[in-house]
């Protein structure tokens, strides 16, 4: 079957990435099976604590769900996440999430699942 459908994929619970002091959760929930061009989308959520840095190996686009979340670059160009946002990241682009609260968005990567 080409099509999967995932009910209720908001609703499952999100992993949390491990990293002592910073909220920051994530879930691979589906992924293509092509070496070439990989892609996987899931959940990502970052709560209100520390900060989360991260530089992006592949290239990625997100959709605010619910909640907020700060995003800024590395240059300092600052985006305040909220739902219906939608934002990109080439690869080698540095930023770091926060969250004042809480916030949930969507992501498609075109990476391997699994895969950071």
């Amino acid at each position: 079957m080409a099509m999967k459908h995932f009910d209720k994929a908001q609703a499952q619970p999100i992993n949390s990435l491990n990293i002592e002091g910073i909220n920051a959760y994530l879930q691979d929930t589906v992924a293509s099976n092509n070496d070439t061009a990989p892609i996987a989308g899931g959940f990502f959520k970052m709560e209100a604590g520390n900060p989360l840095e991260y530089t992006y190996s592949y290239d990625e686009c997100k959709i605010m769900l619910e909640g907020e979340m700060t995003i800024t670059e590395k240059d300092g160009a600052t985006v305040e996440m909220k739902p219906g946002d939608v934002i990109y990241f080439d690869s080698g682009t540095t930023v770091t999430f926060s969250s004042k609260s809480s916030g949930t968005a969507f992501y498609v990567g075109q990476r391997k699942f699994g895969v950071l």
